[in-house]
């Protein structure tokens, strides 16, 4: 197993991190407390395809159902569209100014529309004429900079932001990130001028921050056509388009757009948190050489970082990948399992696994889901799973009817994405 880890030194940290603010749009909400209120009405994308035409095609009937509406309207490219409004969301809602900020973004696809716009453009007789649309005024500089670099570019132009550090690490790209950016806080990155200066009289600035951004917008041809042919998509009929994580008839994902922000403040260690606020208590990422597609059958990138995550903590809840698919949800579970048996654990975290209702986002997965643990633990309630029907074998309590979360609750997140890659984060709020 390849692991990229990075615990940290055995010495006192100087630091805590605390979540200042978030953003997240999805195709149940334009903002991310609008998403949360959907989720806890019970409401799913399987909803969106009640008043479809019977006759809809597949490749219409995956764009419907996983859009977001104000995405698909851009001059640019959809993901551009749902990373800024993410991380103005997350901006608002902690005070803070993007501009100069430092920035971590992670995506596994990036700006795929205006590349493919591009391809179009030079290369028109290979793409069928429904898809003929206007490119982009710049769509050539998507060839120039590669989806990620023409996404980053954008951002920068409308945001105004600080260095950007991008992270690639297929469905784990978003927690991957969050992890960079958490060890950049707690490593003393410089964040403004002033902190560079020795001056040894206190400092007037205000603590240091990062924004994690992660966004994906690829309902297009190239990638629903691939991921059905990898038999991981469920399938294309208004009756099965469905995803039911930990549920016995789970048969595969949904594709689903989804723009997602956290915003990180760094204080003393001494500083501590006050009631209400969210404390990012620690992050992990790692690799596994199993196969590029299939999750190994004992997940031992998983179970590595779990030792980390879950050691002298009691977790509350987890919110697993879980993307539906047959050989996935078990296996994962499973891992959890194993490794709670060796920790101070005493009872049963509970399980919320959100792409039932959100569909798959692929690398923003993992940031969207934090998003909803945040809220999750804000308003001390768990959303339901009412696709759960027929819940799988497992180590765990799956219901599908909502609960109440404890006024202190510690959540761990995880992601996990073709040829290994994983991550996972745990927050607990005050």
């Amino acid at each position: 197993m390849n692991t990229v880890n990075h615990p940290q030194s055995a010495k006192k940290p100087r630091y805590r991190i605390l979540i200042a603010g978030f953003g997240l749009i999805t195709p149940l909400g334009g903002s991310a407390w609008q998403t949360f209120s959907n989720l806890l009405a019970g409401k799913t994308l399987a909803g969106r395809t009640e008043n479809l035409p019977r006759d809809i095609v597949p490749q219409d009937l995956v764009k419907v159902v996983g859009a977001v509406t104000q995405a698909q309207h851009t001059a640019t490219d959809p993901v551009i569209e749902l990373a800024e409004r993410a991380a103005r969301e997350a901006a608002m809602a902690a005070g803070i100014e993007l501009t100069n900020l430092p920035t971590f973004v992670g995506t596994s696809k990036g700006a795929v529309h205006a590349l493919t716009a591009a391809h179009r453009k030079h290369f028109p007789d290979a793409h069928p004429p429904t898809l003929n649309a206007p490119p982009p005024p710049d769509a050539d500089l998507a060839v120039a900079l590669g989806p990620h670099g023409y996404l980053n570019h954008h951002l920068q132009q409308r945001l105004h932001l600080g260095t950007i550090h991008h992270q690639v690490a297929a469905c784990a790209s978003s927690l991957t990130a969050l992890h960079q950016a958490r060890l950049s806080l707690l490593n003393d990155t410089p964040n403004s001028p002033s902190s560079q200066t020795q001056d040894p009289r206190p400092q007037t600035q205000p603590p240091p921050h990062a924004l994690v951004l992660s966004a994906e917008a690829s309902l297009l041809p190239l990638f629903i056509h691939s991921y059905r042919r990898l038999g991981v998509l469920a399938e294309q009929t208004l009756e099965n388009y469905r995803e039911r994580p930990l549920d016995n008839t789970r048969q595969g994902f949904v594709l689903g757009e989804a723009g997602a922000a956290i915003l990180l403040r760094r204080v003393p260690i001494e500083d501590e948190p006050m009631p209400g606020e969210t404390e990012l208590l620690d992050t992990a990422t790692a690799a596994e050489a199993y196969d590029i597609i299939r999750p190994s059958p004992t997940m031992p990138a998983l179970r590595h970082i779990t030792k980390q995550l879950f050691a002298n903590r009691t977790i509350d809840i987890i919110h697993p990948h879980a993307p539906g698919t047959t050989d996935h949800d078990p296996a994962e579970l499973n891992a959890y399992a194993d490794t709670l048996k060796h920790t101070r654990q005493t009872t049963t975290p509970e399980i919320y696994a959100c792409k039932g209702a959100l569909g798959h986002s692929l690398g923003a997965a993992g940031l969207t889901a934090l998003v909803i643990a945040c809220l999750s633990a804000k308003t001390r309630q768990r959303p339901p799973m009412p696709w759960l029907t027929s819940p799988i074998d497992s180590p765990f309590n799956l219901t599908d009817q909502a609960s109440p979360l404890k006024p202190s609750s510690t959540h761990a997140i995880f992601a996990a994405g073709f040829a290994g890659h994983t991550a996972g984060a745990v927050i607990k709020h005050h």
